[in-house]
């Protein structure tokens, strides 16, 4: 096959897509984490079966049915047995969900299978807005609280094997370190076995992002 077009947004590259392609076809791909549903994926493949290529921005699709989950809220992923560690934080909520979408791109890559959810005005003393971040897989949740006081200082709850707020807070701040680059500046392989490796491209060669 010389071209290959998706009409929705994928997460993973079927493997099974990039072994039709034929040395130098093009594959088209809208994009999406878990975190954003943004960019486009331009693969092309070679003749060892591996298809490589650059993001695109200004692009959003209907995720693929089958890639899809059903976590919606975080009443999906937390337990009345759970019992979460306390920290604060610098980092605001606002600033990995809001209107910067590089960031959000960025985020959505390096953590692959971690999404969040607002809650305004949720039931709790002295809470006004709390940003939930959980895994797909559901084992693994966090609760960023804002108090309608202070943007420097922020209380967090984290549950499960894995500190999801610290690993937000490590991808953004690599994220930072290599200049805040765009979604262009980003790009994917994926080998005939599935593996993905996301990629920053910077001056001389690409390096693999942080996951």
């Amino acid at each position: 096959m010389d071209r290959f077009l998706a009409t929705c947004s994928v997460r993973r590259v079927s493997p099974r897509w990039v072994a039709t392609m034929k040395a130098g076809g093009d594959m088209l791909l809208p994009w999406e984490s878990p975190w954003l549903c943004y960019g486009l994926l331009r693969l092309t493949a070679d003749s060892n079966g591996i298809a490589s290529g650059r993001f695109h921005p200004h692009s959003a699709f209907m995720l693929m049915r089958g890639q899809r989950t059903d976590l919606r809220i975080f009443r999906d992923v937390v337990r009345d047995e759970h019992v979460p560690d306390e920290s604060t934080t610098q980092l605001s909520p606002w600033t990995v969900t809001g209107d910067d979408w590089a960031a959000q791109f960025a985020i959505g890559l390096q953590l692959a299978d971690v999404w969040f959810t607002w809650h305004e005005d949720p039931d709790v003393d002295g809470v006004v807005s709390r940003l939930w971040v959980a895994t797909t897989d559901a084992r693994s949740w966090a609760a960023i609280d804002y108090e309608g006081q202070t943007n420097e200082r922020f209380t967090v709850w984290e549950h499960g094997p894995r500190r999801l707020w610290k690993e937000v807070e490590a991808a953004h701040h690599w994220w930072e370190s290599h200049a805040r680059p765009r979604p262009q500046h980003f790009g994917m392989t994926v080998t005939p076995d599935g593996r993905h490796t996301p990629w920053l491209e910077t001056p001389g060669h690409p390096i693999p992002i942080m996951e």
